[in-house]
């Protein structure tokens, strides 16, 4: 266990020395430009970072160097698939440094962030020296140039030795013409070069351009959705909410009308007792008065019989009925009883 943490401490402090080192000496930062990687162009800088390595799968007919802080830019043409450019011709700084392919054209940002001491074999000239460290030396002899390690001559120049009979002002004249014409040229390359890059830069822009309003109408596009489906979800719960209220309100509305209809039925069978009550008592007064009435009317009078003969006056033998005995044992024609007819006169009389 001790041994594995040594280990694992030994292993750090190596990686944090190595890191520090790595970030101390670096003094070129590159920006990889993945399209150009995926299309067969690989940008790398060498261990020292003091040169860019190019290979690519396809020729590369042409290079140029944009300077950010002086916005200028070189034109050169170099006709390989591979390339080398030293980096101690360009100060610290930015820079775009773009290769041209016959499919497309790739910028490659560059940082310079820190001097590059220069090489004791390496040229003034940016053109001549890139030549120089990236073509064959067959190639290079053909374009004229020295290799590495030869005896260097002034390639910039016309190697061409005035012919006998010019003087020596003709031939500096002649030379001055052929490098404004070298320099006319390489403006007009410079130029279509920069119009090219704000082309190049002018369709990225679009695209990212683009891309943005595509994602904010993506982004509003989904916060429409999402309001409206808020909306609808509260929505759906407002309605949900007022369906139950009225399901409660019409709950509680039967209830009432169920107590209404119980209380009002209530009252008819008490009302439709009372009548009944009422009938039932009115009956049995009517029944009893009746009833009274039909005993009164059956009821029998005690009558003495009496024995006699009309034409029998003077027999004092026989019994007589006076005239109150009749009276009480008879009902006058109208059917009511002597005495209650002489009642109903004396009040009339009254």
């Amino acid at each position: 266990m001790i041994r594995q943490k040594i280990t694992y401490l030994l292993f750090l402090t190596l990686l944090l020395s190595t890191l520090s080192f790595s970030q101390s000496s670096s003094r070129t930062t590159i920006v990889e430009n993945v399209n150009a990687t995926k299309a067969g162009l690989v940008h790398v800088l060498n261990r020292t970072g003091d040169t860019i390595i190019l290979k690519s799968s396809k020729q590369i007919f042409r290079f140029s160097f944009l300077f950010h802080s002086q916005k200028e830019s070189v034109l050169m043409d170099l006709g390989s698939k591979e390339a080398k450019i030293p980096l101690h011709h360009f100060a610290v700084g930015r820079y775009t440094v773009v290769a041209y392919r016959e499919d497309a054209v790739y910028p490659i940002s560059l940082n310079r962030i820190g001097a590059i001491s220069k090489p004791s074999n390496a040229v003034a000239d940016l053109e001549e020296d890139v030549l120089r460290a990236s073509l064959p030396e067959a190639e290079l002899r053909k374009r004229n140039i020295t290799p590495r390690g030869k005896k260097e001559r002034d390639t910039r120049l016309a190697n061409v030795a005035p012919k006998p009979g010019k003087s020596r002002a003709e031939a500096e004249a002649k030379e001055r013409e052929r490098k404004a014409r070298i320099k006319k040229e390489a403006d007009a390359k410079a130029n279509k070069e920069r119009a090219l890059v704000q082309a190049e830069n002018k369709k990225r822009e679009a695209r990212e351009k683009a891309v943005a309003e595509a994602k904010a109408k993506e982004k509003k596009e989904l916060a429409l959705a999402q309001a409206k489906e808020k909306e609808a979800k509260e929505k759906a719960i407002a309605e949900a909410k007022a369906k139950e209220e009225r399901q409660l309100a019409q709950i509680e509305a039967n209830r009432k009308a169920i107590k209404e209809r119980a209380k009002a039925e209530a009252k008819r069978k008490e009302r439709q007792a009372i009548a009944s009550a009422e009938t039932d008592k009115k009956r049995e007064i009517e029944k009893s008065r009746l009833e009274r009435e039909k005993a009164e009317k059956s009821r029998e009078i005690e009558r003495k019989k009496v024995d006699y003969n009309i034409s029998d006056v003077e027999n004092e033998g026989l019994e007589k009925q006076s005239r109150e005995e009749y009276r009480k044992e008879h009902l006058r024609p109208n059917g009511k009883k002597y005495e209650e007819a002489i009642e109903e006169d004396r009040k009339n009389k009254k």
